[in-house]
């Protein structure tokens, strides 16, 4: 699943059984009874299922009356034991029962037994969803019986399970559709089920539908008859491949399809002209990964791939085998409206989830403790398995910045998890391994095992692991046997136990220091772990064994990221050079993880390289490196931020994207830290960004690369939000013509207008959202809304967040650009959701929900009033929160860890600003009295 379902994997609402009626959830999930052991979230596995049929009836018309939005259920289950026994274990979750019985499955030929119920001394856990049914005889061991379940469910408004969803159409006419999102743990919802990973089967899956429905599921619609029932059909699918319970899929909707013989994109009628560009991609990138995997899909077990844009998604998207589902907005593409950046995610997020169906769907983590073995494998080719067809955007650069330097903050706090996590039994630990570690880390490690065992090696050892473990479920251990079976000894085979394990099972990453000898002749090499904070609980002592690459002056190379050796625990190791070297990078092409600090006359040695032509040789993606190391090894008080400031000063000369998003990353901390002072930053950050800024302008160019487009979107951004008279003018000219804003600046346009305007320019943005049918420009409006800046403004914004004018799926994202686009508005902001936390949570599905938005507002706080206000907010209403409240005691801990860092830090920043601004003031005043001189020597001796 991509990685947005991090972002919404929150509470979730429990719902009464009749449509329209909510019961506000307390929590994620109802708390851990005393009796609620951690392994008992775990199911037997002595029952294995072989194959179910399931059929469902859904109720969506308005003439259904009291049984609208619920469904009718039936499911055969076909299970084998491997012992004798009478307890029938498995998941069942808002389901309610009319028959539950088994049989001894018969030959073929044979009709089935007299059915036998189970007994009356069943029960269920509702911690757990696992239901412990009692046969009266048992069940022999290695023979198959039939589960025969027949039962009702609800179609919940919460998009897990078998969900309801509903889109207004060109007559203002509301339809309502129905579709799933079984993982991690939510097919249990619409049938009974052994609803764990390890637990493969087949589905055949029959649909009975309204005739002005149609429907589809993971496999081929192999009949449709007209049902028993007047004015419905009966839709029957091919048998599935052999899969996990969390990737089956339907949808009964009036959607429509572009599609051939065996790919289709569907989606609302209204924008069928939006499938174009996935249905291109789409086709092509499910053709190259086949190809560099040696396993073409078709082959695999199912002959359709189909692709759906749902109205009310929470995750990104997700990887059903057969019948990939997204957020409209990550799927559709208008020509004249879709930014670039949005097309290059919605490709990505099209490879990501094909690249599932290798890495998820043909083989599958065993348990959710590995996760990465799916989620990082899709994430490391959601770059590299799109550059295979859109290969103009540098998407191997953009990987650095976005997946590798991203995901280095949250594992270098006591906050993070191990890659491989045994820890996982909750619905809780199965959300939290949905997060940036799984994703992000796991598909850096992924690249840098390829960078260390060579690319070619890497291939073959993914298509050995596929075809050894097809239609099953792996460990990681399965998987760094085929690495190792094609790791060539020169490579470092002998380490890569040792490398696998260090970044597998702990958590963390090195800061690796290179020690550069006075005589420059030599450097040595030490490591410990990089740790952001100090005294936060973390283990400092943890050692790992890192691949090791570099490259110096006397040999400048950056385009071999090959390791030149492997750095072994509490071992130094020392590197000699035949000649001097004037300076050393290491972690070329940051495909390593880890941090690197040098010795400061180093620093200083690649300050001045960086400030000749051409950067020096410096590769985009180690200047990027140097500018997240620096900015990071100052906050976390390695080295001083004089010299951070210092060697980033030759920011002035970068016109390169790469370094420029690790640079804007870098001084978003500070500028929330800053607060509300941030007139010596302006100043600052329009001097550093000038050169770019002049460069690229507000107007495209035929010569523009991807990468420039998305500098121009960074860099116009910053200048406008930091005070710079001519990008506010320009853009503020822009907004005056809504219609006509060049899309890929739409972003900066909208926010200056609101920014800078008042409620004129807020209701035209709003009435142009209203009316607009591009989903990926719908997204673009909301998401600015959150620009204002008065408070009549901001409390409007709000109340459209509490309003069913903003989808539950994008409140959270709306809502935190209103206090994130202005730190004028972290307070007022704050004030509102604890004044109205009841409704908030209302609208967004629980309370865990709106804890999440106090921590994330909580940590832009600057002032001890604004802590104050918080504690006061906690301690009366906190336990309202149930479990959540966790959530909003770690908030008050994050605030004072920032007052302190503040305290202890920022005041050098400051300083530096302050001096920055005069110091070019002096230059400017010492030029002009230079001139001067020289006007008055030229006069006197003429």
């Amino acid at each position: 699943m991509f990685a947005l379902r991090v972002a919404v994997l929150l509470a979730a609402c429990v719902c009464l059984a009749f449509a329209g009626t909510r019961q506000l959830a307390l929590n994620v999930q109802p708390p851990t009874t005393l009796a609620t052991e951690l392994k008992d979230y775990r199911l037997a596995d002595h029952i294995k299922p072989v194959s179910y049929n399931i059929t469902l009836r859904p109720y969506l018309l308005e003439s259904d009356g009291t049984k609208r939005f619920t469904f009718d259920g039936e499911v055969h289950i076909e299970v084998v034991s491997n012992q004798s026994t009478t307890a029938v274990h498995l998941h069942s979750k808002n389901l309610t029962y009319s028959v539950s019985e088994y049989w001894l499955k018969p030959a073929a030929g044979v009709a089935n037994p007299t059915p036998t119920s189970f007994g009356s001394t069943n029960s269920t856990n509702d911690d757990t969803d696992i239901v412990q049914l009692t046969a009266p005889t048992a069940l022999t061991a290695n023979t198959p019986y039939i589960l025969h379940f027949v039962y009702t469910g609800l179609m919940l408004d919460d998009m897990h399970g078998f969900y309801r969803s509903y889109y207004v159409d060109d007559n203002n006419v509301t339809k309502w559709i129905g579709s799933t999102q079984f993982q991690t743990n939510h097919a249990r919802r619409a049938f009974p089920s052994f609803d764990e990973p390890q637990f493969k089967a087949t589905f055949n899956v029959t649909l009975k539908r309204y005739r002005t429905y149609n429907s589809a599921s993971n496999t081929r619609l192999i009949s449709s008859t007209p049902s028993t029932e007047e004015g419905y059909f009966t839709d029957v699918y091919k048998t599935t491949p052999k899969m996990s319970t969390y990737l089956l899929a339907f949808i009964i909707s009036e959607f429509v399809a572009r599609k051939d013989d065996e790919f289709g994109v569907y989606a609302r009628p209204e924008y069928y002209a939006q499938t174009q560009y996935p249905y291109n991609v789409g086709i092509k990138i499910l053709k190259e990964m086949g190809t560099y995997l040696d396993k073409d899909y078709y082959t695999m077990g199912n002959d359709k791939m189909d692709m759906a844009a749902i109205p009310d998604f929470s995750a990104g998207a997700m990887e059903n085998w057969g019948l990939l589902t997204y957020r409209e907005r990550s799927l559709l593409v208008d020509e004249s409206a879709t930014t670039l950046a949005s097309r290059q995610s919605i490709a990505a997020v099209v490879a990501h989830e094909q690249a599932h169906m290798w890495f998820g769907d043909l083989v599958t983590c065993q348990w959710w403790s590995y996760t990465w073995l799916n989620e990082g494998f899709a994430r490391y080719f959601q770059y590299f398995g799109t550059a295979m067809v859109e290969d103009q955007w540098e998407l191997e650069k953009q990987f650095v910045v976005d997946q590798v330097q991203s995901v280095m903050a949250m594992d270098s706090t006591n906050a993070t998890n191990p890659l491989s996590d045994e820890n996982t039994y909750t619905p809780a630990h199965l959300s939290r391994m949905f997060n940036s570690i799984s994703y992000n880390k796991g598909a850096t490690f992924i690249r840098m095992i390829k960078h260390t065992m060579g690319e070619e090696q890497f291939r073959l050892a993914l298509q050995a692991y596929l075809k050894k473990y097809e239609y099953r479920p792996s460990y990681p251990a399965y998987l760094l046997g085929e690495w190792q079976a094609q790791w060539p000894n020169s490579s470092y085979n002998a380490s890569s136990e040792a490398i696998f394990k260090s970044f597998t099972e702990q958590v963390g990453y090195p800061l690796i220091t290179v020690s550069v000898a006075a005589n420059l002749s030599s450097v040595s090499f030490t490591q410990k772990r990089f740790l952001l904070k100090e005294n936060d609980g973390a283990d400092a002592s943890l050692k790992y064994t890192v691949p090791i690459s570099y490259t110096t002056s006397e040999a400048t190379n950056f385009a071999n990221a090959t390791p030149k050796f492997i750095l072994n625990p509490d071992v130094t190791t020392t590197v000699n050079f035949n000649s001097s070297i004037k300076w050393i990078v290491a972690n070329v092409q940051q495909t390593g993880y880890y941090r690197v600090n040098y010795t400061e006359d180093n620093w200083h040695a690649i300050h001045s390289v960086l400030n000749t032509d051409n950067w020096g040789g410096i590769h985009e993606n180690n200047r990027a490196q140097i500018v997240d190391d620096l900015f990071n090894l100052a906050r976390a008080g390695h080295i001083s931020y004089n010299l951070t400031l210092d060697v980033i000063e030759y920011l002035e000369t970068e016109t390169n994207y790469i370094p420029w998003t690790s640079a804007f990353n870098g001084f978003s901390y500070l500028t929330i830290r800053l607060g509300n002072d941030t007139a010596d930053f302006n100043t600052y950050i329009q001097a550093l960004t000038n050169k770019a800024y002049n460069k690229l302008g507000f107007n495209e160019t035929t010569s523009d690369t991807a990468l420039d487009i998305y500098l121009r979107t960074k860099v116009l951004s910053w200048a406008c939000r930091y005070g710079s008279a001519d990008c506010i003018s320009k853009a503020k000219v822009y907004f005056q013509s809504l219609t006509t804003v060049p899309k890929n600046i739409r972003a900066t346009v909208y926010c200056v207008g609101l920014r800078e305007g008042g409620e004129a320019e807020f209701q035209a943005l709003y009435n142009k959202f209203k009316n607009e049918t591009v989903a990926t420009e719908e997204t673009l409006l909301q998401n600015s809304f959150g620009c204002v800046k008065t408070q009549a403004l901001i409390e409007k914004v709000f109340n459209l967040v509490l309003s069913d004018e903003i989808r539950r799926q994008d409140k959270s994202s709306v809502l935190s650009t209103l206090y994130t686009e202005n730190n004028e508005n972290v307070s007022p902001v704050f004030a509102l959701v604890t004044q109205k936390y009841e409704e908030l949570a209302e609208a967004m599905g629980g309370y865990s929900a709106v804890a999440t938005v106090i921590s994330n507002i909580a940590a832009r706080f600057t002032t001890q009033q604004q802590l104050t206000d918080l504690e006061t907010f906690n301690k009366n209403n906190g336990s309202k929160f149930g479990t959540s409240q966790a959530t909003l005691t770690a908030a008050e801990a994050t605030v004072k860890e920032n007052l302190d860092w503040a305290t202890a830090k920022l005041g050098v920043f400051r300083s530096y600003l302050a001096n920055y601004r005069s110091g070019s003031a002096m230059v400017n005043a010492f030029s002009a009295l230079s001139l001067l001189m020289v006007a008055l020597a030229t006069m006197l001796r003429n």
